[in-house]
């Protein structure tokens, strides 16, 4: 079960989430959820390009609980990653 962001919620592009100094809506939550950045990270550290299904990961003007295998609460946040059996590899750092 995969339940989307409440509809009134903004979010900001994924490629303007990126950690850029001196760039204000990194930080901020509302525009920016450090979830989906975290696992924006993931997904390049464990090759989820070559994963058997990526489908809506790291995608540019979804919302992180619209990606395969990720599971949120009604507030957004992840509770749950289902990812058995897609391939994923590499190294995941300690961050």
């Amino acid at each position: 079960l995969i339940l989307p962001l409440h509809s009134s919620d903004k979010i900001s592009p994924l490629s303007v989430c990126s950690n850029v100094p001196g760039f204000d809506l990194f930080h901020d939550p509302s525009w920016c959820p450090p979830e989906r950045n975290l696992l924006r990270k993931f997904y390049y550290e464990a090759k989820g390009q070559e994963w058997t299904n990526s489908t809506g990961w790291v995608g540019e003007f979804n919302s992180h609980c619209e990606w395969h295998g990720v599971e949120c609460n009604d507030e957004g946040q992840v509770i749950n990653l289902t990812l058995g059996n897609d391939g994923l590899s590499g190294r995941i750092s300690d961050a």
